[in-house]
């Protein structure tokens, strides 16, 4: 039986291919270099300056950050670091546990009064209630008084709630208030059996949060599952820190959830292989404002598995998307011209005096202007010498891709002859 001639070709090109593969990866691997950008710095006119980091340059940089380098020139005209510290810069809110004593319990009719008393005088913005129910659909009435006489609404209608053995959400969140005394208001049949409470005051560091707009999102089921995936891609490599999930649900839900970052993609010869990791945790639901803070990480795509068990996929139309503003800031010693380079994934994170004294740094150093950055490709000379710098090498491997060439053509030729 004969094979078509287009099969033919086939089964002889494939061992040709092969060897071409061969031979370009040892080109490429004889001839491989370690490339880095580098943006020309402009508008230094003092020793301290702000440099912002563009957003192109996350996808070019490691998780580490390591491969930052400021450049300028010492006395000498030769290339000299200027040391930097790296600033991730987003508002954080640290939470403080104030010294509070239960003082009051009571109860008027269905209406059950918790009174707190603080020792301290801070700014106070959180409450979290210990109750010993575990099953309850409760609504809170926040107050606060200077004296226990006159009160004021701080919040109303705040919902709290416990799942038994599921779900629980007694967390009250509110405008930072200056109050001696606080009192909760529970409406309820049964009665509320509080275990403790604990009041924190907040402190909100400075910061500013970059919002990346989301390229594309689509929420669909996992096949044979319960669950599903919220898939969004924001069409470029940025640090997130922050996810707020908005479901467009009329209902009461909660759902258990976890979130992943495209870490990598690798082209395959069946398409394109993405790998993930794990970033957080938590509980989607309709008690909370489903706010999310996050360890940061690059990535350009963000998957949620959503469990809704046996209930319908949730609507999610939006999911707002944000991270820390990046920036340097640097001290200049040497002199102009100066560069920002980044990308050369083989330099380790450098380790400056500076870092070690972050309070001599002035604060809010002017920032500087970036020109358009440039790809510069650095060869190895230990592994390209040994193998160029004899022209011998070249001959003797253009004669080898030659001869294999040479035999396989023959080989295809008599096997044709033959098959005729």
């Amino acid at each position: 039986m004969q094979l078509p001639k287009n099969n033919l070709c086939k089964i002889h090109c494939n061992p040709i291919r092969r060897v071409l593969c061969f031979l370009l990866v040892c080109l490429g691997y004889f001839s491989n270099g370690q490339g880095y950008y580098e943006h020309p710095i402009k508008g230094v006119n003092e020793q301290w300056h702000r440099v912002d980091l563009p957003v192109e340059a996350f996808g070019r940089l490691s998780r580490s950050y390591a491969s930052i380098r400021i450049y300028g020139k010492d006395k000498n005209d030769t290339a000299a670091e200027q040391p930097y510290l790296l600033v991730k810069d987003q508002p954080r809110t640290i939470m403080r546990p104030v010294p509070s004593t239960i003082v009051n319990r009571t109860r008027k009719g269905t209406d059950h009064y918790f009174t707190f008393e603080i020792s301290d005088e801070p700014m106070l913005s959180q409450i979290n209630l210990d109750f010993e129910n575990d099953d309850f659909d409760w609504k809170v009435l926040l107050e606060g008084s200077m004296d226990q006489k006159e009160w004021f609404t701080i919040v109303k209608d705040y919902r709290i709630i416990a799942l038994p053995e599921k779900y629980r959400f007694t967390r009250l969140d509110f405008d930072p208030v200056n109050y001696p005394f606080l009192r909760v208001k529970i409406k309820a049949q049964e009665k509320p059996v509080l275990n403790a409470v604990t009041i924190n005051s907040a402190a909100v560091t400075s910061g500013e949060y970059v919002d990346w707009p989301v390229k594309s999102i689509r929420h669909e089921p996992i096949p044979n599952s319960k669950n599903s995936e919220l898939i969004m891609d924001l069409g470029k490599v940025v640090p997130v820190s922050y996810l707020k999930i908005k479901p467009s649900v009329g209902h009461d839900y909660y759902r258990n959830f976890s979130v992943r970052f495209l870490k990598d993609s690798l082209k395959t010869e069946t398409g394109w292989r993405e790998q993930w990791v794990n970033a957080a945790s938590g509980t989607l639901s309709s008690f909370g404002n489903n706010v999310f803070p996050l360890d940061e990480d690059l990535t350009s795509k963000i998957k949620i598995t959503i469990q809704n068990q046996d209930n319908q996929m949730l609507d999610i139309p939006a999911v707002e998307v944000k991270g820390a503003k990046h920036y340097l800031l640097v001290r200049f010693d040497g002199k102009p011209p100066y560069t920002l380079q980044y990308g050369n994934h083989k330099l380790n994170y450098p380790k400056y005096d500076l870092a070690s004294f972050k309070n001599n740094i002035p604060k809010n150093p002017a920032p500087v202007e970036l020109e358009k950055a440039v790809y510069k490709k650095i060869i190895d000379p230990e592994a390209a010498t040994p193998l160029f710098a004899n022209s011998l090498w070249l001959y003797l491997l253009m004669g080898f891709i030659i001869l294999v060439l040479g035999g396989f053509t023959m080989s295809m030729i008599k096997n044709a002859k033959g098959e005729e």
